[in-house]
């Protein structure tokens, strides 16, 4: 029998919810049902997760799942202070446990988007998938500063001729990062940028000051001597793109607009 057969049966059915969670190339599968089975050589294990309604409407912002897990679950903790560096996707199933062939039917889809602690809980929030269609897709402006991202399309900055790699020298507070190298570059001119850990983890520069970076959170996992790649930062202005990285054919701002609507006389930027 299917699926279909076992839902629409008064008597045969014994529905369980199933959900998969995929990080990178760690995956977790829990079953709202008491007993562990195995289904596509996937083994899902009974957990005390809770779910809220699941709501269809016109808004695909509006449309979240949480997801309540025991307070001391491992897998939710870890969303909970700084969150993990993949994005943590999230797939809700529904299965007959008396289906021998533990078909399963895809009930919902979404990833993670953040975690809040609450008493003995922790609430996992998601949004659906849907949400990535209703991004807006033309970020283009008028103004004076360059509207580009650095070292990606329209800015056209070869990101690895600014390259530099350095060992790291010592870590403070988790976010101070003494790298060898960087002292020889003026203050600031990482600041904005971001450097990249030798597992590929990457973190934004918010300060740049002699051979010490500050980024804006700690690296999971991150040993003195550790070689870290750092790229410059740019502040979008028409002066940076021309001395700091030659690229002023490629700048996207538009310097001379006037500061006040002339016809209006207010202000326009």
């Amino acid at each position: 029998m299917t699926y279909a057969a076992y839902e629409a049966s008064t008597s045969s059915g014994a529905p369980v919810e199933c959900y998969e969670f995929i990080q990178g190339l760690s995956k977790w599968y829990f079953t709202t049902g008491t007993q562990e089975f195995t289904s596509l050589a996937r083994t899902f294990i009974p957990s005390a997760v809770k779910r809220d309604r699941i709501k269809q409407g016109e808004d695909a912002l509006k449309e979240t799942l949480t997801l309540t897990f025991p307070r001391g679950d491992e897998f939710a903790a870890q969303f909970l202070g700084f969150a993990p560096d993949l994005v943590t996707t999230l797939n809700v199933y529904r299965l007959h446990l008396t289906d021998p062939d533990k078909e399963l039917a895809q009930y919902w889809k979404g990833r993670v988007v953040g975690a809040k602690a609450s008493d003995n809980t922790v609430q996992v929030e998601c949004e659906s998938v849907f949400t990535s269609i209703k991004r807006p897709g033309l970020r283009a402006k008028f103004e004076l500063s360059c509207r580009h991202t650095l070292y990606t399309r329209g800015c056209n900055v070869n990101q690895e001729a600014y390259l530099l790699t350095g060992s790291l020298l010592s870590v403070s507070g988790g976010v101070t990062l003494t790298v060898q190298g960087a002292g020889a570059f003026p203050g600031g001119y990482f600041t904005g940028g971001m450097v990249v850990a030798p597992d590929f983890s990457s973190r934004f520069i918010v300060a740049h000051s002699s051979d010490q970076i500050t980024i804006s959170r700690p690296f999971n996992a991150l040993v003195g001597g550790a070689e870290l790649r750092l790229y410059p930062g740019c502040d979008h202005l028409r002066t940076t793109c021309n001395t700091k990285f030659n690229n002023l054919d490629n700048f996207g701002g538009f310097p001379w607009i006037p500061i006040k609507n002339p016809f209006a006389l207010s202000s326009i930027v």
